[in-house]
């Protein structure tokens, strides 16, 4: 029983293993390890140079073994060196301050000729216990003949350039026959003009850009930016920010736009002093001036703690007027809240506004409706009250009524009556003139109005009709 719960628990704890171990894997950084390019004679001792770059970060343990070509060359010591009969092992560890290790080796010259000495192994660590992925080269050893004397001279000034040039306090010479193990990713060999001889440089493909190798006393080759337009040049240092992606740092840039919290320093790189201007807000930031793998030139932000490099945009600055005292008066903080809530006051108005609008449609609508049923109104009442004119008649005349015509018709009848036809047509003549008699003074009686009022007593009264209807005589028929 106890065997297969020891059997168990193994299984778990190697399971848990597997599951952890991808966490455990550190992130893999990228780095350089360079070999100079040496000459020497048969006989003489040889110094190579070996140097591992970190990329600007804190470097860790490394160790490299290199193979050489013992009928060319003898190796004879080095600093962190062991080696022999063809092969040189080196071990170094740094501090967390340096950014590269280098090993100074020693060989002697064997034979004449050219001599490689090549890495055959390497492993390196960060700092912080990560991989260093190292891009190796190899070193070509020119060995002349056995006397050292004028093969070695003319052996050195096909290397160096006969010119001394000065750049930041330290004379350098022009190194003509380095590499391609120096040749950075996105340049090409070229050959550039400088002081009316022609020198081997290298070119970079997307913008242009020249840079020659060059090398003080017994160092090893920098890289220096020439600038063809006026001879000028710079010093460069490589710094690899990521497996496909790495800046040149320059000895140059122009601090003047930058903002006040930038103050101008210098930081050391490979024992070369460099311009940076710190962030006084953040100390630990820097901003360097560089040149890209891609060929963008610009301002690049340097953490010192972390070691690592990123692109600086520069940032609108600040304007310079004195901000305006804050009013504490009744009237300015009025002033200050109409100012804070601007945008809410407009929408207010324009609300107000469209409400009154709203309000004076409907108020001058109804008021036209008012108006036009007024309107019908009063031109309704003067259509009933205009006077009904009718044809002039009888009718017209003050105090005729309509028993006026019943006692017409009542004559009529008399007068209609079909016995007394004959006897009124045989006086029709006598009749006649007497009537007309009559007539003229009836029709004197009702020639006006005021005539006939006077003749007739009163309007309706049928009795004042009969009298003045009597007072007219009649002929005796």
């Amino acid at each position: 029983m106890k065997k297969r719960v020891t059997r168990w628990v193994v299984m778990i704890a190697a399971v848990c293993s597997l599951m952890l171990f991808p966490a455990l894997t550190g992130y893999a950084a990228d780095g350089t390890l360079m070999l100079s390019d040496p000459t020497g004679s048969v006989g003489a001792e040889i110094p190579v140079t070996v140097r591992i770059d970190a990329g600007g970060q804190p470097i860790g343990d490394a160790n490299v073994t290199l193979s050489y070509d013992p009928a060319m060359l003898e190796f004879v010591s080095g600093t962190n060196a062991q080696g022999g009969e063809g092969t040189v092992t080196l071990a170094a560890s740094g501090t967390g301050t340096e950014t590269e290790l280098a090993f100074e080796l020693t060989f002697k010259g064997v034979a004449e000729g050219t001599a490689a000495i090549q890495v055959t192994e390497s492993t390196a660590y960060l700092f912080s216990d990560e991989t260093l992925n190292l891009t190796a080269g190899e070193a070509a050893v020119t060995i002349g003949p056995g006397d050292g004397t004028a093969a070695a001279s003319e052996s050195t000034e096909r290397v160096l350039g006969t010119e001394s040039i000065e750049i930041g306090g330290m004379y350098y010479n022009i190194y003509e026959n380095f590499s391609d193990a120096l040749i950075p990713a996105g340049f090409s060999r070229s050959t550039v003009q400088y002081a009316g001889a022609e020198h081997a440089a290298i070119r970079q493909d997307t913008s242009g850009k020249v840079f020659l190798f060059m090398i003080s006393g017994d160092g090893d080759p920098i890289m220096v930016l020439y600038n063809e337009s006026d001879s000028t040049f710079v010093l460069a240092e490589r710094v690899d920010v990521s497996e496909s992606f790495y800046i040149l740092i320059l000895a140059s840039g122009d601090g003047s736009t930058l903002p006040e919290a930038f103050v101008e320093t210098s930081l050391s790189l490979h024992d070369m002093s460099f311009p940076a201007w710190q962030n006084m807000d953040s100390m630990e930031f820097y901003l360097m001036y560089a040149l890209s793998s891609s060929g963008v030139e610009g301002f690049y932000q340097y953490d010192s703690i972390d070691g690592t490099y990123q692109r600086y945009v520069a940032q609108t600055s600040v304007s310079s007027e004195p901000e305006e005292e804050e009013d504490d008066s009744a009237l300015g903080k009025v002033e200050k809240i109409i100012t804070d809530n601007l945008l809410i006051l407009a929408l207010a108005v324009a609300v107000i506004v469209v409400i009154l609008f709203i309000i004076i449609l409907v108020l001058s609508i109804k008021l036209g409706r008012r108006n036009a049923e007024l309107e019908d109104m009063y031109v309704g009442d003067e259509e009933e009250n205009k006077p009904n004119v009718k044809k002039k008649s009888r009718q017209q005349f003050v105090g005729y009524d309509d028993e006026d015509d019943e006692e017409e018709d009542y004559l009529e009848d008399d007068f209609d009556d079909s016995d007394y036809d004959d006897e009124f047509t045989d006086s029709e003549d006598n009749y006649d003139d007497e009537f007309d008699d009559d007539d003229e003074y009836y029709d004197d009686d009702y020639e006006d109005e005021e005539d006939v009022k006077e003749y007739t007593p009163g309007k309706g009264d049928s009795a004042g009709k009969k009298e003045s209807y009597e007072d007219i005589d009649f002929i005796d028929v």
